[in-house]
């Protein structure tokens, strides 16, 4: 058997590849292109995501075309392997989330908290699902994953007037 009786495989593979990564490329040409005449960010954004997307629909089509639909059983398992693979590939983004969610629910932190975790002493400026931002006394920012601060430990110096009576 020759290697030209695997070219029906490898082609749509190999240009769905090309596609996918000329929508990326033309993505961010596109936005280089939209800063450099200072279009809003969220103009920037939604031109990166729909010629992204277009590029990865581009892609699906080919391999439609040339494979066929998918049997109920292989469209169970392409979509179980993505799950597990996006399950893996945002496992530290999912536990900063929950660890956000936990510190918000708790009150453990709120903005303008002066707070020491680890060697780290600042001032909350930002708090965001993944991570929160300290102010440092030098004028830097330091950015701390939410896991790291639930892990602890956490010196909170200003909540105590605010949590005064129920810890």
């Amino acid at each position: 058997m020759s290697w030209t009786s695997y070219l029906p495989t490898i082609v749509p593979i190999v240009t769905s590849i090309v596609l996918v990564a000329g929508g990326y490329l033309l993505s961010r040409s596109a936005a280089s292109w939209l800063r450099r005449r200072e279009a809003p960010p969220t103009a920037v954004r939604w031109a990166r995501l729909v010629i992204s997307l277009l590029g990865l629909l581009l892609a699906a089509a080919v391999l439609f075309v040339a494979f066929g639909p998918l049997t109920v059983a292989s469209g169970v398992t392409l979509s179980a392997v993505i799950g597990l693979a996006a399950t893996l590939a945002l496992q530290t983004v999912i536990g900063n989330v929950i660890a956000g969610v936990v510190l918000l629910r708790d009150r453990m932190l709120r903005l303008d908290d002066r707070i020491q975790i680890g060697g780290v002493t600042g001032t909350v400026v930002r708090l965001g699902l993944v991570s929160t931002w300290l102010r440092l006394d030098d004028g830097g920012l330091a950015s701390v994953s939410n896991s790291n601060l639930l892990s602890g430990p956490l010196v909170n110096r200003t909540a105590t007037d605010r949590l005064k009576g129920e810890y």
